[in-house]
């Protein structure tokens, strides 16, 4: 089979989809959204030369066996609803068991966490401690499942930055859509070589009796919304 009938499509209207090994009804190796025939077009892929795509390869090997199983999970949504399926599948089953490259639609705001996760997001406390700090906005690199090495990397830099001024900070935090993420004791500031700009990074350790701070808010600062990728808080 290669393409619904014209009554299909427009019974189905926006669906779910999830591929499987033909020899495998438990586990699927990838699930998406789809409209019309969408759901048969990986079947026919073809890949652009030096391209690699992980779901791409596991249905080329599947073709000697048929192509893969393909489920229809639910069906009859809105654009919006199989987004939000399509990312809650994804969340559950986990990115790393199937080929899809991305978790789906809002997947880092409203998938799946740890409950003190959830509590830092929603508890909204703002940061009133009488402390000097850099605070670093790593919107683009934080996601839920960020490890604490690689938040400390991002957190500490390399960033362009007041060298003066920084060096007044006692510790440096990252915020995430103005929320706390991270906290850590600054022991010194290197500059990066490599660069012709004048970059630095803090060396640092986390100091536990600020890690109850994760979660409070920092959006209504006044420097927070400055804009550019960081700000002082207290360096005078």
């Amino acid at each position: 089979m290669n393409k619904f009938s014209p009554k299909t499509v427009n019974a189905l209207k926006f669906y779910v989809y999830g591929l499987k090994y033909p020899d495998d009804n438990q586990n699927y190796f990838y699930i998406g959204k789809g409209k019309g025939n969408r759901v048969f077009s990986h079947i026919s892929q073809k890949l652009p030369r030096g391209l690699s795509d992980p779901k791409f390869n596991i249905i080329n090997s599947l073709k000697k066996y048929g192509g893969p199983k393909v489920d229809i999970i639910r069906h009859g949504l809105s654009e919006h609803e199989a987004l939000l399926i399509e990312a809650t599948l994804i969340d559950t089953f986990g990115v790393d068991q199937i080929s899809n490259k991305v978790k789906g639609i809002d997947s880092n705001k409203f998938g799946i966490m740890d409950i003190k996760l959830v509590d830092e997001i929603y508890k909204g406390k703002e940061f009133k401690e009488d402390i000097s700090a850099v605070c670093f906005k790593i919107n683009k690199a934080w996601h839920k499942n960020i490890g604490e090495e690689m938040l400390y990397n991002k957190i500490r830099g390399n960033w362009y930055l007041n060298i003066r001024r920084a060096e007044k900070a006692t510790y440096g935090i990252g915020v995430y859509e103005g929320v706390i993420k991270g906290i850590y004791k600054i022991c010194n500031w290197e500059k990066d070589e490599t660069r012709k700009n004048k970059r630095f990074r803090f060396n640092g350790y986390k100091d536990e009796k600020m890690q109850k701070f994760k979660g409070y808010s920092l959006l209504n600062h006044p420097a927070h919304k400055v804009r550019g990728p960081l700000f002082y808080y207290n360096c005078y």
